[in-house]
């Protein structure tokens, strides 16, 4: 196992001793994976597939910069933080900007707090994203607050509004009479419909300016490494809308267990009059519940028809937490002093200002090259006037 230059187990913390070993993902033992799946399955917080040493190794097929944090005490194993490490002791979830949650997947109550734990991690800052904490290792973070929905499929699903299910209704109904029947397929394991996906949602970036997120080397390995894999164990998914045959709207993620998460929503704008994304949303559900699927997580953003078809809601956080390092404090101080100056700000220069912020931490965790983040941040600055004029989108 190689670690990180001047990286070493580490004992710092009084009171009963506690390390950190950094292990690459596909060097878990099958104790140190048994540990961590025993985790997942005592906290349902920790279910989505996106915490499971699944994803990380399958990330960390694609990348070179992923490693697992293991936390001992006394021996014993109380807790895994998988990330990437980049440059100048920052640290992002695995498989970021994908990582919708982000966690430190441990027994309960382990009695850890983020600061020391990224400290014995030798690291100075963490990007936080969807924050689960059940056992309150991170604490208040002081970030943005966001609302992750899902579908509970062992639910009655009549959460719908009767006039909002009414119009949806007569949506279906006159896209079957202009197009044909309208059906589900899941999963759907068509090529053709993966490459149309992938396509469409390309497109739909380049129309509103939003960052080639699929467009990296690594993004496009792990999707199609994804969709490839067997369908046991963890896998790509793929939801697809058809109207007479002919696929309108596919929404594609990843799938463990009875758990999927879907990451990408990509629709032929041709229908874009029949609101085919609300149409798949409310009819979904016998369709998955077929394939086995109890939990499907819409996670957060677009919030403006989310919130209506979800019927589980939870509150998140997004933001940056501290190693209790020297470049931690500085930073920390650093962050602090740029909020409270941003409280003198106009409003709208805050806002400007966050979503600038966003968008460069987007194109920082998917462009791992100097030359492909210049690109990225030079066509996210051409194209943040007509991202300005409306509302900001996943």
């Amino acid at each position: 196992m190689t670690q990180p230059k001047g990286l070493r187990p580490v004992c710092e913390l009084p009171g009963p001793m506690t390390t950190c070993d950094l292990v690459r993902p596909h060097d878990l033992s099958p104790s140190d994976l048994g540990q961590w799946r025993d985790m997942i399955r005592a906290t349902p917080d920790f279910r989505s597939p996106l915490l499971s040493p699944d994803f990380t190794q399958a990330v960390a097929n694609v990348r070179d910069d992923v490693w697992v944090a293991i936390y001992r005490r006394n021996g014993q194993t109380i807790g895994f933080l998988p990330h990437h490490r980049r440059p100048g002791g920052l640290a992002r979830p695995v498989g970021a900007p994908f990582s919708d949650y982000t966690a430190l997947i441990s027994i309960p109550d382990p009695a850890i707090t983020i600061a020391e734990a990224l400290r014995l991690a030798r690291i100075d800052r963490f990007q936080v994203i969807g924050l689960i904490d059940p056992y309150s290792v991170f604490g208040n973070i002081n970030g943005d607050s966001d609302d992750a929905c899902g579908i509970d499929l062992t639910q009655p699903l009549d959460h719908i509004p009767h006039k909002h299910a009414k119009n949806i209704n007569r949506l279906r109904r006159r896209l079957e009479e202009q197009h044909g029947e309208v059906r589900f397929i899941t999963p759907d394991r068509n090529p053709d419909h993966f490459e149309t996906m992938l396509r469409l949602k390309r497109e739909q970036a380049r129309t509103t300016g939003l960052h080639d997120f699929l467009g990296p080397t690594w993004v496009d390995a792990l999707m199609r490494q994804l969709f490839a894999a067997p369908s046991e164990g963890l896998r790509g998914q793929m939801l697809t809308l058809t109207a007479g045959g002919k696929g309108i709207i596919f929404h594609y993620g990843v799938r463990l267990g009875d758990v999927m998460h879907p990451w990408i929503s990509s629709f032929d704008p041709a229908f874009s009059a029949f609101s085919p994304g609300q149409v798949c949303l409310m009819g979904c559900g016998d369709a998955l519940k077929g394939d086995g699927v109890a939990y499907y997580d819409l996670s957060t953003g677009e919030q403006h028809y989310k919130n209506a078809f979800g019927n589980t809601h939870r509150v998140v956080t997004h933001g940056r937490v501290y190693g209790d390092t020297t470049g931690g404090r500085f930073s920390a101080r650093t962050t602090a002093w740029a909020r409270e100056t941003g409280q003198y700000l106009p409003p709208r220069i805050v806002e400007i200002t966050n979503r600038l912020n966003r968008r460069v931490d987007q194109i920082c965790a998917l462009e791992l090259n100097a030359p492909d983040r210049l690109k990225g941040l030079w066509r996210a600055a051409q194209a943040m006037p007509q991202r300005l004029k409306s509302p900001e989108g996943r």
